[in-house]
Order: structure tokens, then sequence, then C-alpha cells
């Protein structure tokens, strides 16, 4: 099949076709320097103003309209450059959908049109391989292992799947049986899974046969960044392009019809079968973004068989079929050529590069006076300030959730997110998972409650029914490590119009600094800051003029220590510094600025600013209400970022001092 994908893959480009993408006209260079000129020009007239000759009315009202039609013409460049970008970003792109002439051709491309259904029967092994993993994936992978490995701005990701291909399709592929439809169809026998019973015929087979496995199913719309495909050495493993996809779904479904009707087709049988399969292969190559709830390829192979002409001689394939487009309608492949050994076991790596959505509070609707929801919506408008100030101070620490999309395709799945050095697990959780697992487990038991039932009804008691084992799940126990861990098994498969069952759950991973980190920085420079503010507050509100201008420079230190301890970027980390450091450290910045100024003005003796506190209250022996209201302020942020560091040093240390019942390596911080 793989060699016949190849010889017809050489004709033109025939899947390919224009998508539409609305573009913005940015204002031209010319405009943004006259834009620049004339808002300079009005802010230095709404800075200077007018001479003091034409009076202070004249003076205000030019500072004012100056000052007016600067932020106008300022706010309309904004919304030209930035705001229409914006906005047309958010737009979805123009697909045009390929003609219905490109579906006569993918047919011609898998088989003969006319005629009845005889497709190369080299690939009815690589058919039945490549259906049963996209519809049975959780048969086919045994393990999968996903590994999350964080940057500046994008994740990296690399899932290693454990397969094994199921023991009759070895067989086929490994020893060269091929299935002889017209037997198989003469005793009318088959299965959902094997659809192989029935006389067999050998051929000779490469000694290592190729399977093409679908290494992931993305949705259609869903673009794959930088992706890589590994065998189990490490060398990479070509992939089909698209048009080779659409050829290998073609063939693979032109395989299944012909196993269905047993190899031969009257008339009228046959141009009924050639519609379905031209609807189910429209649906295929359907363009699209996001889920496609159209299935009408899909029905219309699901009725085959229906039209009294000829009785299908194996229903499973038929069923297979129909599974297949419905699945690929929605998804599509991408298929990697895969050496196959003769046990079946195959360990396929793929990486690639994810760019996750940034996802920010949302602002709460304020309602009338009175709401009993008031409270809540308070704590969401500060969440929704406290987010957007942490991207204004560039404090990034790690809040990552990944979805477990891989859990139901494999038996037992692993899901890994890696912390660079000097960070560590601060909290795992996934809000919808135990509700999502109890009720597909509740499914499953009301199934086989039914089951039974009709069993009883039919006087069948003796059959036995297997029952899938119950979900199970569980979180690496933080121990102040810096990667986070969740592991399951039997993870239930999404269910649509099933209520909390239908959207797969997602994992919260958020990473903390590992003392002392930025926090124990801020730590550091809020209490020198604060020490030097009290103390020369002390001095000048008793005596204004000390007679040195050292205190000037002192109280500049603390702001130089802030601003290259915690402000310097540093490439390719992690975190870079915590909200909670980066507002103490800025509070550090601007307390020390204005006790320099503050002791500049008592020292010049200008009348500005000497107040004294109220009912001539001594406050930490400062009698001035301006230095008063410094100390305070440095005090607090000092108090403040102290309890921070003290308290996430003590959850550190709680963490990684637990005991581990499983005993292993021990890590000594005595001598």
């Amino acid at each position: 099949m793989l060699d016949s994908i190849r010889r017809t893959s050489t004709t033109s480009d025939e899947f390919t076709g224009p998508a539409v993408d609305r573009t913005v006209e940015l204002p031209s260079a010319r405009i943004s320097f006259m834009t620049s000129i004339a808002v300079g020009v009005l802010l230095i007239l709404a800075i200077a103003g007018t001479p003091t000759s034409l009076g202070p009315w004249v003076l205000w009202v030019t500072r004012f309209g100056a000052a007016l039609v600067g932020g106008l013409i300022l706010l309309l460049y904004t919304r030209r450059r930035y705001g229409k970008v914006m906005r047309e970003s958010r737009r979805q792109t123009t697909i045009w959908h390929l003609p219905d002439y490109q579906v006569n051709i993918l047919q011609r491309s898998a088989g003969r049109s006319g005629g009845p259904l005889t497709p190369e029967l080299a690939g009815v092994a690589q058919a039945k391989a490549f259906t049963f993993s996209v519809i049975y994936p959780a048969d086919v992978r045994q393990r999968i292992t996903e590994r999350y490995e964080p940057s500046q701005r994008t994740l990296k990701q690399r899932v290693t799947i454990d397969a094994q291909l199921p023991g009759w399709i070895v067989r086929q592929l490994v020893t060269g049986e091929r299935q002889d439809h017209a037997t198989e169809a003469a005793r009318g026998v088959g299965n959902e899974q094997g659809m192989t019973v029935g006389a067999t015929r050998r051929s000779d087979a490469p000694a290592q046969p190729t399977v093409l496995f679908p290494v992931l199913i993305p949705r259609k719309g869903e673009m794959v960044d930088n992706l890589h495909v590994l065998a189990a050495d490490e060398s990479t493993l070509p992939v089909l392009s698209y048009r080779q996809y659409l050829q290998l779904v073609a063939r693979v479904l032109r395989t299944l019809l012909t196993i269905a009707y047993g190899g031969s087709l009257n008339q009228q049988s046959q141009a009924t079968v050639f519609q379905a399969e031209h609807d189910a292969l429209r649906g295929v190559i359907r363009r699209a973004r996001g889920n496609i709830k159209d299935d009408t390829g899909s029905q219309g192979i699901a009725m085959l068989g229906d039209e009294g002409a000829r009785p299908l001689s194996n229903h499973a394939a038929r069923g297979l079929a129909a599974k297949l487009v419905k699945k690929l309608t929605s998804h599509y492949a991408i298929v990697a050529a895969v050496p196959c050994p003769a046990d079946g076991r195959l360990v396929i790596t793929y990486e690639r590069l994810i760019t996750p959505t940034l996802e920010l509070a949302p602002r709460p609707r304020w309602t009338r006076r009175g709401d009993s929801d008031q409270p809540a919506r308070l704590g969401g408008t500060l969440k929704w300030f406290k987010a957007r100030l942490r991207l204004l101070f560039g404090a990034r620490p790690v809040d990552i959730s990944v979805a477990l999309d891989n859990a139901w395709t494999t038996q037992s799945y692993h899901l890994v997110l890696d912390g660079q050095e000097g960070v560590f697990v601060g909290s795992q959780e996934s809000r919808n998972l135990i509700k999502y697992l109890m009720v597909h487990w509740d499914r499953i038991k009301r199934r086989r409650h039914e089951t039974i039932q009709n069993w009883a009804r039919q006087s069948q008691l003796g059959e036995t029914l297997e029952t899938p084992p119950p979900p199970y799940y569980r979180f690496r126990r933080r121990a102040g490590q810096r990667y986070a861990h969740f592991y399951t098994r039997f993870f239930p498969e999404p269910v649509e119009n099933l209520v909390d069952g239908e959207t797969v759950p997602k994992v919260r991973f958020r990473f903390y600094e590992v003392p002392p980190g930025s926090v124990f920085r801020a730590a550091v420079t809020a209490v020198a800051s604060a020490l030097l503010v009290w103390l020369i507050g002390f001095v000048t509100s008793r005596k204004p003029d000390p007679g040195t201008d050292v205190p000037a420079f002192l109280l500049v230190f603390p702001a130089i220590a802030a601003a290259w301890l915690g402000f310097e970027g540093q490439t390719r980390r992690l975190l870079e510094g915590t909200l909670a450091s980066r507002l103490s450290l800025l509070t550090t910045v601007l307390t020390s600025i204005a006790a320099s100024g503050l002791f500049m003005i008592y020292k010049s003796g200008l009348p500005y600013l000497h107040w004294s506190n109220p009912f001539d209250m001594r406050i930490v022996g400062i009698e001035s209400l301006s230095w008063t209201v410094l100390v305070l302020v440095a005090v607090l942020n000092a108090c403040f970022v102290t309890f921070a560091y003290l308290g996430r040093t003590s959850e550190f240390i709680l963490l990684s001092g637990r005991m581990d019942t499983f005993g292993g390596v021990v890590e000594h911080g005595d001598d």
C-alpha cells in the first residue's frame, strides 16, 4: 500500500487550496513620523504653556487644549496602529473548500473507478492496522509518557508511545497472510476487531514490513509546529504528507468496503457503494476549524447493505469504515511509516513545540448594591488586576494547565511537566477530574447492569461479561522537586452529550521559586531601605540640616540595589521574579527616591512638607508627618515581603522534609 501511495503521489498537488486571510494596512512611516512630531510639540506646549504676560487664564486653557488635542491624536493613532491589528487578529481565516471533482481524483487513487471493487490485497493488513489504531487507540497503545519542558514562551512536548499491535495483524504483516474475501463472504463470518476469520493464503512477505501508524490525530484546523517523529533508536521516521495521507484513507476505506462485500458487487450495489464512498471522502477532505458535527459521510457508510440488492458478508468491516470516516471527518491523522518487528511491539516518539494560550482572569461585572455575589465579584476584580499587574512587571511564575487528550488513548498514561533549576512544585490540581471519572464509571456500571438484565430475559446467564476496571489516577507527591508527575490508568474516553463527561479535564500545575529566590533579595533591600529611611527621618525631623549630604547618597543605595537585584533580565529563565518580589522592589525604589528628595527639601529649607503628626504624636521617634508616612510604608513593605519569604521557605522545608514511606534516597541536612 505504501508503494502504491508513493506512485500516485507523483501527480500535481491536487489536494491543496488557497486560504484567504485578512491583512491589516498599518500606518505608513510618514504618518508615524508626523504623529510623533505633533504629539511631541503638543506635549511641550502642555508643559511649558504660554508667556506669563498673557495671563493665567490663557496659560491653563492652552495647556488643557494642548493636552486634549495630543491625547486625541495619540488615541486615534493607537486605535489605527494597535487596536485594528488586534481586532483583525481575532477574525477567523476564510477557508476555501475543495471542489467536488477532487473527491473523484481521490477515488481514482484508491482503485479503478469502474468495475468491481478490487484494491491491491497487499495493503489489507496495513489497512487493518491503520484503522484499528485510529478507532481503538487504547487497545493498541499500552503506555504513553508525555513530557513538557517549558522555555521562555513555548513548551517542548515529547510523547513516547509504547504500542502493541494485535496478534492477528502482526501475523498478516510478518508472515504475509492475505485475506481471501470470497471465502470469507461465503462463510459469512467476521468480527468487529478481527475481520480475519476465514481461509487465508500466504505470499512472500518482507523480513520487516512497514506499519502506517497514526502517531497524532489533532482536530482539523489545529497546526502542529516543528514536529519530529523518532523510532526506538532515536532515528527519524518518515511521515506521510497530507496528500499521501488522503490517498491512504481512500485506499483503507476501499479495502474495508471490499471486505464488507466480499470482493464483488453487482452493478446496482456498486453504484450505491461508490456514492457512499464519495460522500465519506468529501467529509474527510473538508477543511474546517475545530470539531465538525456533520457525520453524513459516516451515516452513508453505516447504511450500506440495507438497499436490498445484496446483503453484506462482513458487517464488522462496514462498522469500522463508518467509525473511521466519522473520526477523520473532524480530525486528521499524522501517519508515520514504522518498521514492524516480529513481536509487533512499537516504540514511537514525537516531539513538537506548543505555544500555550495566555488565559487571564476576566473582569466580573458589577451589579446593583446589596447583591449577594458582590464579595465574589470583588475577589474576581482583584484577580483580574493581579493578572495584568503580573504582566506589567514581568513576574512570570509558571502556571500551566495541560489537557488530558492522550490519557484515554492508552491503557497507562504518564504526564511529566519539567521545571528548570530554582523552582519547585507549588500546587497541582484538576477540578473536574473526579467528576469526569465518576460520571463515566457510573455509565459503565449502568450499561453492564442493563446488559445482564437483557441476558437474563434471553436465558443467557451462562455468558460472561467483561467489565473494564475502574479508572485510577494519582499525583506524584510534592516533595520540593522541580517536576510534576501525573499518572492514570484506564482513563475513559469522552462521550458526546454526556453531562460532565464530554470534555476531557485538564491538570493544572504551579511552580514556585526555591528559597532564597527573588523574594529574599526583595526582603533584604526592603529591610535595608526601612532602616535607612527611619534613621535619616529620625535625625532630620529633629535637625533639618545635619551638616552633611551623606544621607542623600545613602538613600539612593536601596533603589540601586532593588533595580539591580530584581529587574536585571536573565535569558531563558523559567520565572523572572514573583509578583510579590517585584512589587516590593518597586516600593523600595519609590520609597528611597522619595526619602532622598524629602531630605533635600528639609536641608535646603524649602517651605514644603513641613507638617507635624496629628495630636503631637511621635511615631517611632519621628515628629514629621512626611517622614512618618515614608517610614511606615517602608516598614510595611519590609514586613510583608519578609513574611512572604518566610512562608514560602517554611512550605519548601515542610514539603522537602516529609518522609517517604517507600524508602529510597535520603538527603541529609545535618553535619
